[in-house]
């Protein structure tokens, strides 16, 4: 148990200085941009950062071993738990981050979803089950690093007028979206409530909420980056930093919070 906390807190040390170093350059490449846009775009590196890492190793796991499909609930890798660990790293450091700047308050979607991975990592880990199910569940990331690509550069660009070659990362932000999104949580439901005969009821329970309150968080998603990226029908908006977050911006007044590092208007933070 001891070693799997220490690679956590390697982990969250590891992104917290990334997030610094980020900080510290785009401050140096971008003086005229606000405190607020300036994190937003160091807080979308770390998380780049984790997609990417965490992306690789779930498509290298799944490629050469298909046991992870085969038996998703009894299949067991050692080497799978650092890919388990890396992420609950990530999520337990940006939940600690969120609270330092004072924006948990105002991200309970964020609160919820991160929250829920924490708890069924640590369950798959301590349990050493499940490593085929949370596997799939990880092709989430491909999609993640188109994201948070696309809102980096829009944070660049800032307005409609981008060049062509931008139209390539958008859209296939929107195609993975349904690819590494939308189908492998709904494969998973129907495994759980169709195929599946091994998981316990109350675990079983969990997971099929925990998977459609991800669903929910997915179709949220899909329909604010449709509007704002200019699918099915909707004109691409201009984006700035209170709205390049496809789950909106919060916006507050004077900060109470000395932690807080903010601009008056506060955004949201971002898709994981």
């Amino acid at each position: 148990m001891l070693d799997k906390l220490l690679v956590c807190g390697v982990v969250g040390t590891a992104l917290r200085g990334e997030y610094l170093v980020a900080r510290s350059i785009v401050r140096k490449k971008q003086p005229d941009w606000s405190d607020n846009k300036i994190r937003l775009f160091a807080v979308r590196v770390v998380s780049f950062t984790h997609a990417l890492v965490s992306a690789l190793g779930c498509i290298l796991s799944l490629l050469s071993d298909f046991n992870y499909i085969r038996e998703p609930y009894d299949y067991h890798k050692a080497n799978a738990e650092y890919v388990f660990l890396f992420s609950m790293g990530y999520f337990c450091y940006d939940l600690l981050d969120m609270y330092y700047h004072g924006e948990l308050e105002a991200s309970k979607e964020y609160l919820i979803h991160h929250s829920l991975v924490i708890t069924a990592f640590s369950i798959i880990l301590f349990s050493g089950r499940l490593f085929g199910l949370a596997m799939i569940a990880l092709l989430v990331e491909v999609q993640t690093v188109f994201l948070h690509l696309r809102t980096m550069v829009r944070l660049l660009y800032g307005s409609k007028n981008m060049p062509k070659s931008i139209d390539l990362l958008i859209n296939a932000n929107m195609i993975c979206l349904f690819l590494f999104r939308h189908l492998p949580v709904c494969y998973l439901l129907f495994y759980l409530l169709v195929q599946d005969v091994k998981v316990p009821l109350v675990l079983k329970t969990f997971l099929v909420g925990g998977l459609t309150f991800l669903e929910y968080h997915n179709t949220h998603l899909t329909m604010a980056m449709a509007k704002s990226d200019g699918f099915f029908g909707h004109e691409r908006q201009a984006l700035d930093e209170d709205s390049c977050d496809p789950l909106g911006s919060v916006n507050k007044g004077k900060e109470s919070s000395p932690k807080s590092t903010t601009s008056s208007t506060r955004t949201a933070r971002k898709v994981e």
